[in-house]
């Protein structure tokens, strides 16, 4: 009998004097212990993270004053490259907020405003100089590389979220200084087409530019009707005045004549756009950075005048594009920006 109590206490209680098993309170007590591990490890991991974070703060705020007293100069760079690179992540979020109120608008460009446009235009431009420089940054260290290349090589390799105020302006005046170099070129061109005829009302204001002097926004508006007509139909010109206009419009002229043609059609037309858009904005309106950069988007050296005549030569242009209607644009476009730009004095 003692032995089959002992070899009962070893099995356990008996089916009759079970009341409660064991298995059903075990799962509960590691649950519970479960959820305080989670619970204690998810804190932990997030102080940790947040005291990482402030080290790192502290070790770069300690790192940016030691740039700052012992190379200053150094230091000036380093901050516009941190400065351009938080200006570039902004401009990225506003396009993908534009971007989606266009797609509720059903891609109506009309419906943006003409600060909206603008800035979509020049980011898809600076996107294509912005991606392979994040690329070279993306390695250790490799961002002192993107800064050696802001010291040497600022306005081949950046876009002006990294330039400087007098750094924009001196870069605004050497590219209009490449572009002005065919102005010239592409009206003696125009007075060719015409040179074994009787001069035509293009050809003579073209002659009238190159011999010094401004035509008037009445005189221009009369030629309009010209371009629609060969030998200045824009489906009809050559390759070497394709060439020409694209120079004129900062656009590569290494491609195919149709790749030109279709290039020249989409830029002018962007332009069109943006000049409807800034018609309902008003000039007045403007900042004078947007009104220098307007008026350099369209042809003129911006920064050789004052903010009055940048304003009336502006005034001037939206006089002529807002008539334009039709899909033949492009050319009387492409042409109001060098005879409206060229032997433009302040008055």
């Amino acid at each position: 009998m003692t032995s089959h109590r002992a070899f009962c206490c070893l099995l356990g209680p008996c089916r009759s004097q079970r009341t409660l098993p064991v298995s059903i309170c075990l799962p509960c007590r590691l649950s519970v212990g479960r959820g305080r591990t989670s619970l204690y490890s998810t804190s932990s991991s997030n102080s940790m993270r947040a005291s990482m974070l402030n080290a790192l703060k502290r070790a770069n705020s300690k790192y940016e004053a030691f740039l700052k007293y012992r190379f200053p100069n150094f230091y000036r760079i380093y901050s516009s490259f941190l400065k351009g690179v938080r200006a570039f992540i902004l401009d990225a979020k506003a396009m993908h907020e534009t971007k989606k109120r266009l797609r509720e608008k059903n891609h109506d460009i009309m419906q943006m405003s003409y600060r909206e446009m603008e800035k979509m235009r020049q980011f898809h431009r600076d996107l294509k100089k912005a991606v392979p420089l994040m690329m070279i940054s993306v390695p250790p260290f490799a961002n002192y590389a993107v800064i050696m290349l802001m010291y040497f090589y600022p306005r081949q390799f950046l876009t002006p979220h990294f330039w400087t105020q007098e750094q924009e302006r001196d870069f605004l005046k050497e590219y209009h200084q490449i572009r002005a170099e065919y102005y010239e070129t592409l009206l003696r061109q125009t007075v060719e087409l015409w040179q074994d005829e009787k001069p035509h009302a293009v050809s003579r204001v073209c002659q009238k530019v190159l011999d010094g002097q401004h035509p008037s926004v009445r005189e221009l508006l009369a030629i309009f009707p010209c371009f629609t007509q060969p030998p200045l139909y824009f489906r009809r010109t050559s390759a070497r005045q394709l060439q020409t206009l694209s120079r004129v419009m900062q656009l590569t002229p290494h491609l195919p004549a149709p790749l030109l043609r279709r290039r020249l059609s989409r830029h002018s037309l962007e332009l069109r756009q943006l000049d409807i858009l800034l018609s309902r904005l008003g000039i007045k309106n403007l900042t004078d950075l947007e009104l220098r950069r307007a008026c350099f988007l369209r042809g003129l050296n911006s920064m050789a005048f004052t903010s009055s005549a940048c304003r009336l030569w502006l005034q001037n242009w939206l006089n002529m594009t807002t008539t334009l209607k039709g899909p033949n644009e492009t050319l009387p476009i492409v042409y109001s920006m060098v005879l409206l730009s060229m032997n433009f004095h302040e008055r």
